[in-house]
């Protein structure tokens, strides 16, 4: 039972909340302060502890349609090897942990760099990112995605979350460009996962299947193939400019350096609307990024890069996330 109540917290998806890293990494000078390390590691496990709270969640609201489904059936509570009441006892444990370790990192003091600026006025920044969260996460999974267009943007929205949770963690002013740039690109990791979910089922119709209604996901009703993939090349176009315009409006004294990272965030995004559409990837975005050995060691790359020219003396600074 605790192996089962492991596995439905999704440890594979746990790669989504890296994202809570984003703080440290541009913020020059953080990633050689071991403390301020260690708290984005904590904010990193608690966010996915908050994630896998809400994994138990929907697949609790979903066992109808995880049981219908041909990979989904597996899942811990749709097969029957996780009883929904232990699923629900592990949701408030995790909810728990989540609150508590949030306070402490709230009430706690940091040491920061000298380029980054403090997070100042705001009471337990972390507690009311990580609350908003957990409320997010259950309003989606009870209605919200149902709902067309606000399905993806609401996934969106708690990524972008996941980002702020990183910055407060460390108790820095956040950049609207990080945010900008993180929603964008759930945003389309979340379309891309639609219209994959979306072309499954038509091959299905195709071939003569009947599925199962509560099988289908309700908000498919309001997209198409073709409308998807429309979305989907205005998402790539935003994410590719904003992140342009992220690298160009925070250089300092006429160094250009960090856009040099630009090709990295070209590739990775060609790369993957490739995989959407040649290789039907894109119903499990962690599963792509973890499969594709290109984009995997596209994503490495860019990091290091970010990481060697936020630290090389003379190059790109940055007064805050």
């Amino acid at each position: 039972m605790f192996k089962a109540a492991i596995e439905s917290l999704r440890p594979r998806q746990w790669t989504k909340n890296f994202l809570v890293f984003g703080a440290l990494f541009f913020v020059p000078g953080a990633l050689l302060i071991p403390s301020l390390f260690g708290r984005a590691v904590l904010a990193f496990l608690l966010f996915s502890f908050a994630a896998g709270a809400g994994y138990l969640i929907n697949d609790i609201k979903d066992i109808g349609y995880d049981r219908s489904h041909p990979r989904k059936r597996n899942r811990p509570i749709a097969s029957g090897r996780l009883g929904i009441g232990v699923a629900m006892m592990w949701v408030v444990i995790l909810v728990v942990i989540v609150l508590v370790a949030g306070y402490w990192l709230d009430i706690t003091e940091v040491t920061l760099p000298p380029a980054a600026t403090h997070l100042d006025g705001v009471a337990y920044p972390f507690l009311w990112t990580a609350g908003g969260y957990l409320i997010l996460t259950f309003v989606y999974s009870m209605w919200l995605r149902r709902v067309p267009m606000l399905d993806v943007l609401v996934i969106s929205v708690g990524f972008t979350l996941r980002a702020v949770a990183g910055a407060v963690a460390l108790k820095v002013i956040i950049s609207p460009w990080l945010l900008i740039c993180t929603g964008l690109l759930a945003l389309y990791l979340a379309l891309g996962k639609r219209r994959q979910e979306l072309v499954r089922l038509n091959n299905n119709v195709a071939n003569g299947e009947k599925p199962d209604p509560s099988s289908i996901r309700p908000a498919l009703a309001g997209y198409s193939v073709t409308l998807l993939d429309q979305l989907l090349i205005i998402s790539a176009s935003l994410i590719l400019m904003s992140y342009s315009l992220y690298t160009f409006l925070h250089s300092e004294a006429s160094d250009p350096r960090l856009m040099l990272t630009i090709p990295f965030v070209i590739y990775g995004v060609f790369r993957y609307h490739s995989l959407l559409l040649n290789e039907s990837f894109g119903e499990a975005p962690d599963e792509v990024l973890l499969a594709d050995r290109p984009l995997a060691m596209c994503i490495l790359l860019w990091a290091i890069a970010v990481t060697v020219l936020l630290l090389w003396p003379g190059s790109v600074h940055l007064p805050a996330v």
